[in-house]
């Protein structure tokens, strides 16, 4: 998923894990896949991988329920409290 954050002039990209890097500890609590979440500015943009991009910033967040439900969550670590409006690209 691609998303642009206009207030930002930045781009968000979230893609999701495969679940190998889920701890023992982290499936006891419920936790079933994480997604991978990168900030990139507009002049660094890579959609297709071939050339080196320089992202902003970038984390994984542990998700419970569907890929879909984890928007919310990504901006908020992302952006902190007052996470920006985000504009689908590509899904």
């Amino acid at each position: 998923m691609l998303y642009f954050i206009p207030s930002r002039g930045e781009f968000l990209k979230i893609l999701p894990g495969t679940g190998d890097n889920l701890s023992p500890e982290d499936i006891a609590q419920g936790y079933t896949d994480y997604v991978i979440w990168n900030r990139f500015r507009l002049e660094c943009l890579d959609i297709d991988g071939e050339l080196p991009m320089e992202c902003v910033d970038s984390g994984m967040v542990l998700q419970k329920g569907e890929f879909f439900d984890v928007l919310g969550k990504v901006l908020n670590y992302a952006y902190g409290r007052n996470a920006p409006d985000a504009i689908p690209l590509l899904w």
